[in-house]
């Protein structure tokens, strides 16, 4: 029986997270966690160290509302005059972690989904550019990282973004980061209210043109509102699956960054913070930390070096404007659905590797599950290649456990296609080309995006107005190697019909840089593979950049002095 996808989001249910009341917080301020004694020691990351790196990079600003300010410098010397004026008003680690604990912890207590803590954050990022113009280009050039010194824009065709220059994606048509219109400071805003929001943000202009600074461009996101919230404007919940860095706040035991629950009798303790959610190692985050090693899901390999000293505990950025076609993704839906015969919201679902909810296939292949959607314990908690066996967990008070059913083993893709969004970007127990199951661990990046524009999923009838509005995805993301983690991530998976394995692009951001650019994908059937052809393209890269987030006090000794 066909089902019209446009009205299963309309009905999309509020997803029922899963209560955890009587959690507590220990005294320190960390959370219960296994302790595994053979296990390498994890870095301690005291306050002097939280209080240096920026609150975005880790744990995440994770606002309703967010305001991206894309600057182009002026007077070098007035620049670091409005950069001494920021650096109090830049976030840290130690303050974004203490209000995330805070608030989980009255939220737990109060048994409601939003306790009413506010805050609002700012971060900020440069460009290869901008760094030698404010502390020279020897200090520029000692990053020893290629993408980053040539920029997005240069490496436009290398992602394969549009080499026509006709075409919207081209990069001479992009809003900001284009030959004419590069930024060289990228400042993040964010805040639980809209009003405080655009305070700040008026603040920080009004300073910069004071300092002779352009602003090129400037970007509000914010969540969408009401059952999308948490989705992406083709209807997907988003942000589900997410690494957990290894390391602690503390020597309290179970003071970790990332709270673990995973009992340390099972022997997925070390890999695992929660069902799901692989460890790995910060220095695939912050440069000069431990980094990932790839002959073991848990050991260290050595701190990188290729930086210049003072850049210590930053991250690069990678920022995207993605515009997002829903039309004609809906339209593809409704004659894929057509030509498969299959209801719209399972071919849709088939192309992401999850339900609109955010319930994977490999759990629940047949319906959507809100359910199972809001259980954090249990979203995330699939492999692709083997069956997925049950995690031990720590005790939970009030949680009653994972009762969803198991992920079976879905070596040919039947379930969530090789081509799926999700098998595409973390492919998991999956053998790829890098062998090595470990080296997936190096490609994973810390995704902090938001939407912007009004929704029009689940819009029946939606205005020529409405439907005429830009919408769609601020990319943000953060990794210790653009060239080893986005720019790999987009080339050889995404973009590939082969890799990691054959079955096509990924339908959501994967892109055929040659002419003519359509994509496509193998639809799994009873009867053996459907190829179908994506003559439109669904997601359009309007701009952005490459900047990199210093360490808080680099931004006061080094940029700013």
């Amino acid at each position: 029986m066909k089902t019209d996808f446009v009205a299963v989001l309309q009905d999309l249910a509020e997803v029922r997270e899963v209560p955890l009341k009587g959690i507590k917080i220990s005294s320190t301020g960390g959370e219960p966690g296994a302790e595994m004694a053979d296990a390498e020691a994890e870095p301690v990351y005291g306050p002097r160290v939280r209080d240096d790196i920026q609150g975005n990079i880790i744990p995440g600003f994770n606002k309703d509302h967010q305001h991206f300010l894309f600057f182009k410098l002026g007077s070098a010397k007035a620049a670091r005059v409005w950069l001494r004026w920021l650096t109090p008003r830049i976030s840290s680690m130690d303050e974004v972690l203490a209000f995330v604990r805070a608030h989980r912890s009255l939220r737990l207590k109060l048994g409601v989904r939003e306790p009413g803590l506010k805050a609002t954050w700012v971060n900020v990022a440069f460009s290869y550019e901008a760094i030698a113009k404010l502390a020279g280009r020897d200090q520029a050039d000692a990053f020893d990282e290629r993408s980053f010194r040539q920029g997005l824009a240069e490496r436009s065709a290398h992602l394969g973004d549009p080499e026509d220059p006709n075409a919207p994606g081209h990069r001479a048509n992009w809003v900001v980061g284009g030959p004419e219109n590069e930024a060289e400071i990228l400042v993040i805003v964010a805040s639980d209210d809209s009003d405080d929001l655009a305070e700040m943000v008026d603040v920080i202009t009004q300073e910069a043109t004071q300092a002779r600074m352009e602003l090129v461009f400037e970007q509000l996101g914010r969540t969408l509102p009401g059952s999308l919230r948490g989705h992406e404007h083709f209807g997907f919940k988003d942000g589900i699956s997410q690494p957990g860095i290894r390391g602690r706040v503390s020597s309290a035991p179970g003071d970790f960054i990332t709270p673990r629950y995973v009992n340390a009798a099972d022997p997925h303790a070390g890999i695992f913070a929660k069902p799901g959610q692989m460890l790995v190692w910060p220095g695939q985050f912050l440069l000069g930390e431990r980094r990932q090693n790839t002959e073991s899901m848990t050991a260290s390999a050595p701190a990188a070096s290729n930086f210049p000293k003072w850049a210590r505990r930053g991250s690069y950025v990678v920022c995207r404007r993605l515009l997002q076609d829903v039309p004609a993704f809906l339209q593809f839906v409704a004659d894929a659905a057509a030509t498969l015969g299959l209801p719209e919201v399972r071919v849709a679902s088939m192309l992401v590797g999850r339900w609109p909810s955010g319930a994977p296939l490999m759990r629940v292949p047949d319906a959507d599950d809100p359910v199972l959607a809001g259980d954090e314990f249990a979203n995330n908690h699939f492999l692709f290649d083997d069956d997925t066996r049950p995690s031990g967990l720590r005790p939970i008070p009030g949680y009653a456990g994972d009762s969803h059913p198991a992920a079976r083993a879905d070596v040919l893709g039947a379930v969530c296609p090789h081509f799926a969004h999700i098998r595409k970007v973390n492919p998991r127990d999956v053998a790829t080309d890098l062998g090595k199951p470990a080296d997936g661990l190096l490609r994973m990046i810390l995704r902090r995006g938001i939407p912007f524009g009004s929704p029009l999923a689940g819009v029946k009838k939606p205005s020529r107005k409405l439907v005429a509005q830009e919408r769609g995805l601020v990319f943000l993301c953060y990794g210790s190697s653009i060239e080893d983690q986005f720019e790999f991530l987009t080339r050889r998976w995404a973009n590939s019909t082969i890799q990691p394995n054959l079955g096509g692009h990924d339908p959501i951001i994967g892109q055929e840089g040659r002419e003519p650019r359509a994509r496509v994908v193998d639809f799994p059937t009873p009867a053996g593979p459907v190829r179908l052809h994506l003559k439109r393209e669904w997601v359009t890269v309007t701009g952005g950049g490459y900047f990199f987030a210093p360490p808080i006090s680099a931004i006061t000794d080094v940029l700013g002095s």
